[in-house]
């Protein structure tokens, strides 16, 4: 059993979880719980090794079934601490797993035919929220702006509930944005168009600004047009809300008009 947190192992961990550098220069991340932990498993992704709580292995439970499945491909599982294992959790009942995982590296289809661009997202959990309805509608491909937070941020990864590992997602300068080779939709509060008035099926990029200041500059310089959601009210929806209101729109023109 690990009991040190100075263990090689802990240490690597502890700062996947809490450094996007270190996820970046490993090009790795932080799994946590049997549902997203499986989800990678599923679309094929192999852990590099696995801590968990003494609990966690008990005979009749969910986590016992993936611990045992682990191990017999050979997976190292590691025994931790209960006191040093609560300290890397990162959720409020945490099931007793944590899986350090490769980056998925995703191919998006060719040609694109819907791109989601997320500028300047700040918030983990509309980040998240926003990668997990653009998977549950069949977007192509999400790019980030570089002030947009790290999609393998815990949070995100959480909130996304497997979508990292089917959706491709990039990080992007606006220099690569604007050589997308499709026309960019921003969603602006104050927007010419609604969204309900906009032919959505052909080929398009669509543009989500941060939750506070809205679009960037660089995003309403590349926009071909501008569109918002009808509201009663003047209140304004956050960024996944609005992802979630807009892609649905566009499934609904592409599969159900």
């Amino acid at each position: 059993m690990i009991t040190s947190s100075d263990n090689a192992r802990i240490k690597q961990v502890r700062g996947l979880l809490t450094q996007a550098k270190q996820r970046r220069q490993e090009q790795r991340c932080v799994l946590e719980g049997v549902r997203l932990i499986e989800d990678a498993l599923l679309e094929g992704v192999q852990p590099d090794f696995v801590v968990y709580r003494p609990d966690a292995a008990l005979k009749i439970s969910p986590s016992a079934d993936l611990l045992n499945r682990l191990q017999s491909q050979n997976i190292p599982c590691l025994e931790t601490d209960p006191s040093l294992f609560n300290k890397l959790s990162y959720t409020q009942n945490p099931q007793g797993v944590l899986a350090v995982c490769p980056l998925p590296e995703l191919t998006p289809p060719q040609p694109l035919s819907l791109v989601l661009i997320l500028d300047g997202i700040g918030d983990p959990g509309n980040l998240g929220s926003a990668l997990r309805t653009a998977g549950a509608v069949g977007v192509d491909l999400v790019i980030l702006s570089p002030d947009t937070v790290d999609p393998f941020n815990p949070k995100v990864l959480r909130g996304g509930m497997g979508a990292h590992f089917r959706l491709p997602i990039q990080q992007q300068t606006w220099v690569e944005i604007g050589q997308l080779g499709l026309p960019m939709v921003l969603a602006d509060a104050d927007g010419e168009r609604h969204i309900f008035e906009v032919d959505w099926t052909s080929p398009v990029a669509l543009v989500l600004g941060n939750e506070a200041h809205g679009p960037s500059q660089q995003a309403r310089a590349l926009a071909s047009q501008r569109v918002r959601i009808p509201m009663v009210s003047a209140e304004s929806l956050n960024a996944a809300m609005a992802a979630s209101v807009i892609l649905y729109e566009i499934f609904r023109q592409r599969h159900y008009a």
